[in-house]
């Protein structure tokens, strides 16, 4: 490949990339051969139209642009890419609706010339790394971890950044009207049981939940459940649903193991 060939591929490519930042599709058409082909897996490309269909997707979905880090000429007319990727999720992507997010990908290519336009390309997308970026599993898996940690760290001011203003709780065993009250009632527990939650699993549940199961272990060092303290260790399960909204918590469901936890405690059943 001489160099004025290397030359040329190199500004058809920036062409290529121009045109697909600009959202350009005729552009794009414009440097692609009528008989392009793209082998691309995990994309159902079969000519210049689909691959056209699929560059105004990414665009609908992700506001994509590209941004090439390195193209490599090969000695057999082929250039060699490595492109960042970068855009805001705008629309449903890989089954995933918008979140507004910004996300970042790479994708390696290796694209065909022939007669001065593409004629074929092969890519190779970090679409595992987007997927993790578009879900909201990941996200909301991290907050609930933090509420825990935090509980057990008796950080409460720091639950003001992982629930929403809207947050509500459910719970048949008390009621509460605000995210403060919950503090009181999780600083209570802690002064009479001097709990740490354990963390036994998390599920997704739905786009926007996390089912938690955890469990207590703590000793009964102050009046609980109008029993005076016993020193005895306690433990405990909950089961509970966490829904957030934009990574913070806007809605739980408890169903805690509270009459085992009594019976422990002393506490006459009926």
């Amino acid at each position: 490949m001489s160099t004025r060939d290397q030359q040329e591929i190199q500004k058809l490519y920036s062409r290529f990339l121009d045109a697909l930042n600009a959202g350009d599709l005729q552009g794009v058409r414009a440097v692609l051969s009528p008989d392009f082909t793209d082998h691309h897996p995990g994309f159902d490309i079969t000519g210049i139209d689909t691959y056209l269909d699929a560059v105004r997707g990414a665009h609908e979905g992700l506001d994509i642009k590209g941004e090439l880090e390195e193209g490599v000429p090969l000695d057999d007319g082929r250039l060699v890419t490595r492109v960042k990727l970068t855009g805001t999720h705008l629309g449903d992507v890989l089954g995933f609706p918008a979140t507004g997010r910004k996300v970042e990908w790479s994708t390696t290519e290796i694209w065909r010339a022939e007669n001065g336009l593409f004629a074929e390309r092969w890519a190779q997308d970090d679409l595992l790394g987007l997927r993790t970026q578009l879900s909201s599993d990941d996200l909301n898996y991290t907050v609930v971890r933090q509420v825990s940690d935090a509980v057990n760290e008796r950080r409460y001011d720091d639950l003001d950044e992982m629930f929403g203003p809207t947050f509500r709780d459910n719970n048949p065993a008390w009621s509460v009207e605000s995210l403060d009250e919950l503090k009181g009632i999780i600083k209570a527990a802690h002064d009479a049981l001097d709990f740490t939650v354990h963390l036994d699993a998390l599920y997704p549940a739905a786009p926007d939940k996390v089912i938690m199961h955890i469990t207590f272990h703590g000793r009964h060092i102050a009046p609980f459940f109008g029993k005076e303290p016993t020193g005895k260790e306690v433990s405990w399960t909950s089961l509970e649903v966490y829904r957030l909204e934009d990574g913070k918590v806007v809605e739980r469901w408890v169903q805690a193991d509270t009459t085992g936890l009594m019976r422990q405690l002393g506490v006459d059943l009926p």
